[in-house]
């Protein structure tokens, strides 16, 4: 039996595109409010991360969960801010701690340093200085990450995935400011892979490729993961990379 991790909200912008890079590892599990096609040994769940129990369910037998599920940007924060990305991030850690399953991966966000400004050199261990409030919610799910770690001795992985885009997108080649803070869906699966296999109890590590000029320190996720990103937005736009469209 291969082993099997939960992924809440693959049917969003990320997921579609690191489920095929998941599938030779891991059994996968998706948990999604509208019902996602199956490839292979996949498991589909229809559930609402606002329902705890909904959640608590689809944990049972997983190895380790990679929490997707969020609203992005700048949503009304009452109506879809507070209910997805508090409470739902809640309520995974939460279902996750009572089915048992001992490791979580929380997608965050490079916003919750943005205000330091783009060329700055960013290192995980700063105060955050969100750009939006969608990067204040991601703080408080990095928070609370840290607080099931040392409360529960959970393993709680913490991604603050930044500019992800696939390769063939022409936004890409379009907006040239972003291309530091790029990061591919085969980096991104990478790293979402390092951080289900460690047994370390709490890291944040910023989610991006190897690019050039880019001063968000990839650092502690080489040394205490062992992350070697592959890609890098200038090589790869260079046609020097050999990256195909993921």
């Amino acid at each position: 039996m291969r082993e099997r991790i939960l992924i809440t909200g693959p049917g969003g912008r990320v997921g579609p595109r690191i489920l095929p890079l998941l599938r030779p590892r891991f059994a996968l599990r998706l948990l999604d409010a509208k019902p996602l096609p199956t490839e292979g040994d996949d498991e589909a769940v229809v559930g609402d991360i606002r329902d705890l129990s909904a959640i608590r369910d689809a944990c049972q037998g997983v190895k380790a969960m990679i929490h997707l599920a969020a609203i992005s940007d700048e949503a009304d924060f009452v109506s879809r801010l507070l209910p997805m990305n508090l409470l739902g991030v809640y309520n995974a850690f939460e279902a996750a701690r009572q089915a048992g399953v001992r490791k979580v991966i929380f997608t965050s966000t490079g916003q919750t340093i943005l205000n330091y400004g783009r060329d700055a050199a960013v290192t995980t261990d700063m105060p955050v200085r969100p750009s939006t409030v969608y990067g204040c919610t991601k703080v408080f799910g990095e928070a609370l990450a840290r607080h099931y770690a040392d409360k529960y001795g959970m393993s709680m992985i913490c991604i603050r995935l930044c500019w992800f885009q696939p390769p063939d997108r022409e936004i890409l080649r379009s907006q040239p400011e972003l291309q530091t803070h790029w990061c591919s869906p085969r980096d991104l699966t990478q790293l979402l892979e390092l951080a289900i296999a460690t047994p370390l109890a709490f890291g944040i590590y910023f989610g991006l490729s190897n690019n050039t000029g880019c001063r968000f320190d990839l650092g502690n996720a080489r040394r205490e993961l062992g992350y070697a990103p592959q890609d890098n937005a200038l090589e790869f736009l260079a046609g020097t990379e050999g990256l195909k469209p993921s």
